[in-house]
């Protein structure tokens, strides 16, 4: 396989099957390239390009993808988006690979099967950091090609109990399951981590039946009736922790403490969105949130 990068106009790269006639006797054909295009990686591509190069082989003078399809694809109409605003069209990074049809067909497996992709705890965590560099939920959802609900749903996997960050490594429960669990107030994920477990009867816990748990419980026709009170020997402090601004990462520790307990589902639901982006359905924030945007579009 060759080291040396070219970079080839989207268009000008040929997809067997879609871009030929050919079906399974071709070692290059994969069902796949009738798939819809990943509107996520679209965007992605829009914004950082294509980091990992395309493996391609050349026949006379042409090429041919190899390993790469989708990101092909993707960029493809990328490039046409471009073409159509009078932009600068993407192009994509390729790298040849010599072998005969045995081996090519091997390489193209191997990159599919073999690729292994993070686990959603470690996304979670690194969407979480990104986060906080960057402050908008929708630039995280571009770099990670995913839809700002998936990256809210990652976020509070990342904020939840130890224990269910333990359970999901250690296969007791579904990442998928977690993110449920996760939608519980942090104080009750525990034990609702415990009632799911002993509800799945030795089985690994999933998504299912975390959301089960969820319904029995009747978690969504909960609210908190408390409100915080204040400490006049603490005004001072306050006001000056209020005029000097938070941090994300301050806000989103803060969330998590007994303190916290004592908000008003607003002023959490007011929190949560300076913390992370995500305004919660029916409040009043996610009203204001829409709005806002309609009205900047």
């Amino acid at each position: 396989m060759s080291r040396e990068i070219t970079y080839v106009k989207p268009h000008d790269l040929i997809i067997i099957g879609l871009d030929t006639e050919d079906r399974e006797e071709n070692p290059l054909y994969d069902e796949r390239v009738f798939q819809p295009v990943d509107e996520a990686l679209v965007k992605n591509i829009m914004v950082y390009g294509i980091q990992q190069p395309v493996l391609v082989r050349q026949e006379a003078s042409r090429y041919y993808v190899v390993d790469g399809r989708q990101r092909t694809r993707a960029a493809r109409r990328a490039a046409t988006m471009q073409d159509a605003a009078g932009e600068y069209q993407v192009k994509v990074p390729v790298r040849e690979v010599r072998a005969d049809d045995k081996r090519i067909a091997g390489i193209m497996v191997s990159t599919n099967e073999l690729r292994q992709d993070d686990e959603v705890l470690t996304k979670a965590n690194k969407a979480s950091r990104l986060l906080d560099l960057v402050g908008d939920i929708n630039e995280v959802a571009i770099a990670f090609g995913r839809t700002p609900q998936q990256i809210r749903n990652w976020l509070k996997l990342a904020e939840s109990v130890e224990g269910i960050h333990v359970a999901i490594k250690t296969g007791v429960i579904s990442a998928s399951a977690g993110i449920e669990l996760a939608r519980y107030p942090r104080e009750e994920q525990e034990e609702a981590l415990e009632r799911a477990v002993k509800a799945a009867g030795g089985k690994a816990v999933s998504e299912a039946d975390a959301r089960q748990d969820r319904s029995d419980q009747g978690h969504s026709t909960r609210t908190s009736k408390a409100t915080p009170t204040a400490s006049s020997g603490n005004t001072t402090n306050r006001q000056s922790r209020a005029q000097s601004g938070v941090k994300r990462t301050w806000l989103r520790d803060a969330l998590k403490t007994k303190a916290a307990k004592g908000l008003t589902d607003e002023q959490r639901a007011t929190l949560t969105w300076m913390a992370t982006g995500y305004a919660e359905e029916g409040t009043w924030v996610a009203d204001f949130v829409e709005d806002a945007a309609k009205e900047m579009s």
